[in-house]
């Protein structure tokens, strides 16, 4: 949670801009043109969400395209549970390992089946989200112990 990001953000974007900025725009508007303390404030905020909502989408514009390409198919109609994908993705994978075996070097003749079976497993995930589960938490566990066995770059 502490990372450099975090720090940067925290008191460069939070503390420095925000506090800096609504300190002068409140005295602007309290001191300067006399508006009363709470409207004030309230037009402080209101003017500062409008400026800001822009800074935070440009600085985080890299983590917004990482949620973007997060499920690449659309969402499935429907309700689905567990069971329910699980079959499905067990359907799916028995179509990619027979269209594999019949021509593991030809990938025109698998890919098909594969991204089927690529769409089961992001559907789950998809359905573990809706229900409320840290998805995010157990991909960082794994990377860390991916990463202590030395399997990445």
């Amino acid at each position: 949670m502490f990372s450099r990001e975090w720090f940067i953000y925290v008191f460069g974007r939070w503390v420095l801009l925000s506090g800096i900025a609504g300190a002068l725009v409140q005295f602007l508007f309290s001191d300067v043109l006399g508006v009363h303390t709470i409207p004030a404030f309230l037009l402080n905020q209101l003017l500062l969400g409008c400026v800001f909502w822009y800074v935070d989408k440009y600085i985080f514009q890299q983590h917004f395209g990482r949620v973007k390409a997060i499920f690449k198919f659309p969402r499935v109609k429907g309700k689905f549970d567990l069971n329910y994908q699980f079959n499905k993705i067990s359907e799916e994978y028995h179509e990619f390992a027979g269209a594999f075996e019949s021509s593991p070097q030809d990938p025109k003749m698998w890919l098909n089946q594969f991204l089927d079976l690529y769409h089961a497993v992001e559907m789950t995930e998809r359905v573990l989200r809706e229900k409320g589960i840290d998805v995010d938490r157990e991909y960082y566990a794994i990377i860390k112990q991916n990463e202590k066995r030395g399997l990445y770059n």
